[in-house]
């Protein structure tokens, strides 16, 4: 052995202590042979005094992106990602993908295999360490994270670990990715004293730009047929903004593709979640940091109405082709935009009582609960309808409840009355998101009763074993609802929209769709402590929804498998 052995404070102490310092709480890890200097910074914690983020083991690195995810949804900050070299990382892109599509802030880290053979604390001891060699690993994800950095020597870990939290927190956030070589993490680096929280302060957006405002409240005081199209709005503040705004000014609000909840659902102005009946006809229009507030086949705005795209980034410019009309952008922090607006709305508007404009929503939400308890009412018997099975979680909640929604539950029969009552899915549309989030999310917020809607090809995408052992390890008494209608469904409707006629529409079994044969997942979860059935009959299911519920208020994880049509 031709080096020494390192006996002060490590560059891995220094990452560590400066991650917890900068406000990130909470890691989520998925060791390997990168993590021999972290595993011993936290086995010498007691001893060497420093405050560290709390570390959970993870056994998947797509279980570990999504509660990093939930964790955010729920708390604002961000959750620190400790995977193995280019082998986790991999494991590691699709949650990358979902987090940076939502403008998820993650700090991501990834050993990266020792770079020397011989001659130095850490080097190579294991033929892997040829075999895990990449040229830049950092590539694998480049096009996902907000900046990536691998660390080079021990003295930059605190500067580096500061930069990236404070970038990833950053308008318009987004996940930051740090590779962390084992020769690096190995060396010894004295911890200099360093003031409480981030030495680099992130970047936040106020209002946008005062003359745009005023253009766009001139533009909407004047509007006849007005609409807010909201996708993915500022969950932690501005929900009664928006209510208040909507309100008083009667500018019904659609919600599609909702990713964080708008307003309640039982507001006046809720005007569902199908844009294209109020599309057609609008004459303003405010995209309300919407990537996608309408598709273009299906509908277009009328040639002179007025498009209003508000939020830290109108031109969503991580997506290279997108091609929505904006005639007045409004850059800036959501919160602070909309309230600049509605008070220069307030100021402007002569009329707010918009008599027409109310009844026209009001006759909309009529004819919209009309239908939701036709569909309710056709789907009771066997299999379910995906209708019928979000009422009866809806009946059953309050506003104690999140429901983390990925091609589950149908939120257009539901209630959800207070903020953070619903997530939905990304955009981005990495399948696994939903169960690994709602754990984040009930890690996050104990207080709360998180429920996991998932399909059942979302739910074998989680890697379920994980989630279970997950769950089971934490303490996490998350309920899962899985909708198994044996196939997969959006693939499924997408061939029938291309090819309503088509040989794979008159197929008896559609290909590439089906899932048989399908697990008992009731048994796979049961198999993790769970409390856990399988619902085939619609009259059995309010029952077995207070069953599964009494197991997770004892603290017990628990399962639903509800038999759906599709």
């Amino acid at each position: 052995m031709k080096y020494q052995i390192p006996t002060g404070t490590t560059a891995a102490e220094d990452v560590l202590s400066r991650l917890k310092a900068a406000g990130v709480e909470v890691l989520f890890a998925n060791g390997g042979t990168d993590f021999p200097s972290i595993i011993e910074a936290y086995a010498n914690a007691g001893e060497s005094g420093l405050d560290l983020p709390t570390v959970h083991t993870i056994t998947h690195e797509g279980v570990a992106l999504g509660m990093a995810h939930g964790w955010y949804l729920m708390k604002g900050s961000p959750a620190g990602v400790m995977v193995h070299v280019n082998v986790g990382l991999a494991n590691a892109v699709m949650g990358l993908i979902n987090a940076r599509s939502e403008s998820v802030p993650v700090v991501m880290c990834s050993g990266r295999t020792p770079l020397t053979e011989g001659n130095r604390f850490g080097s190579r001891s294991s033929p892997i360490h040829w075999g895990q060699e990449m040229r830049d690993q950092s590539a694998m994800i480049r096009e996902v994270v907000k900046w990536d950095y691998e660390l080079r020597y021990p003295e930059q870990g605190g500067a580096v670990v500061d930069r990236a939290v404070s970038i990833a927190m950053s308008e318009p956030r987004g996940p930051v990715y740090l590779s962390l070589p084992r020769e690096v993490l190995a060396e010894e680096k004295p911890i200099p004293p360093h003031r409480p929280g981030t030495n680099v302060a992130p970047s936040s957006y106020g209002a946008a730009d005062p003359a745009a405002i005023r253009r766009a409240a001139e533009a909407l005081a004047t509007a006849r047929r007005p609409v807010i199209i909201s996708q993915s709005p500022d969950h932690f503040a501005g929900f009664d903004l928006l209510a208040a705004l909507a309100e008083t000014h009667a500018i019904p609000v659609v919600e599609y593709w909702s990713i964080r909840q708008a307003l309640p659902t039982t507001h006046p102005m809720h005007a569902g979640r199908e844009p294209t009946p109020w599309v057609k006809d609008a004459d303003v229009i405010v995209a309300l940091n919407a990537m996608v507030p309408w598709i273009p086949e299906t509908v277009e705005p009328p040639v002179d109405c007025t498009i209003i795209a508000l939020g830290p980034d109108p031109l969503h410019q991580t997506v290279p082709n997108r091609g929505f009309p904006i005639d007045i952008s409004l850059a800036g922090g959501i919160t602070p935009t909309l309230a600049a607006l509605k008070a220069e709305l307030d100021a402007l508007a002569t009329d707010t009582a918009h008599p027409e404009r109310r009844a026209r929503v009001a006759e909309f939400r009529a004819r919209q609960a009309e239908g939701v308890a036709k569909r309710v009412a056709a789907g009771q018997g066997q299999p379910m309808s995906p209708a019928y099975v979000s009422k009866c979680l809806s009946d059953a909640a309050d506003d104690s409840f999140t429901f983390v929604n990925e091609l589950g539950v149908d939120p257009s029969v539901m209630e959800f009355r207070a903020p953070n009552t619903l997530f939905g899915s990304p955009l981005s549309g990495g399948l696994g998101w939903g169960m690994t989030a709602a754990l984040g999310a009930q890690l996050a917020a104990p207080d709360r009763q998180v429920v996991a809607c998932v399909g059942d090809g979302s739910y074998l995408f989680a890697n379920p074993s994980a989630c279970h052992q997950t769950a089971a390890a934490l303490g996490l008494p998350l309920l899962t609802v899985v909708f198994n209608n044996g196939i997969w469904n959006a693939v499924r409707r997408s061939t029938l929209y291309m090819y309503p006629d088509g040989k794979a529409a008159q197929a008896n079994t559609m290909p590439i769709t089906s899932l048989a044969p399908m697990p008992d997942h009731a048994a796979a979860a049961r198999a993790h402590g769970a409390h856990a059935e399988q619902v085939v009959d619609g009259a059995d299911l309010p029952a077995a929804i207070q069953r599964a519920l009494a197991a997770t208020r004892a603290g017990q994880q628990a399962l639903l498998e509800v038999v759906v049509s599709y």
